[in-house]
């Protein structure tokens, strides 16, 4: 029997095209940006109910890494699955979002080190984790 994901999950994800790749991320709410980085093997189905308390309050951003939750899955190949692509990715993201300030960093597990690379690239942007 499947479990009805709406149910559990209900959100309208996006896209970002990263060299071909599709990158998920949900965007809900509205006011200063709160970015959730997920750790391995999870996914943004992690953070749903910390997502559904805050959208009425905060932006909530939240990315499925490459090869995890609705985002491509491409082989090694393809992508580079190390620590600084993860940053990188991180970093299109947000850039793309256009969030420079009043970052709130959620991190969990490899989240925390993709979450804390990406704060000290751009300490500026960070309010707080």
């Amino acid at each position: 029997m499947a479990m009805d994901i709406t149910k559990h999950y209900p959100f309208t994800g996006n896209y970002l095209d990263l060299n071909g790749l599709a990158y998920h991320y949900l965007d809900e709410g509205s006011g200063d940006p709160v970015v959730m980085v997920h750790g391995n093997p999870s996914w943004s189905f992690y953070y749903r109910n910390l997502v559904l308390a805050l959208r009425d309050r905060y932006r909530c951003i939240v990315p499925d890494h490459m090869g995890c939750g609705f985002s491509d899955k491409p082989d090694d190949d393809r992508y580079d699955y190390t620590l600084p692509r993860r940053v990188d990715d991180l970093e299109r993201l947000l850039d793309h979002l256009q969030l420079s300030k009043n970052v709130t960093l959620v991190v969990h597990d490899w989240g925390g080190m993709i979450g804390m690379a990406y704060a000290v690239r751009h300490p500026e942007r960070i309010k707080s984790w």
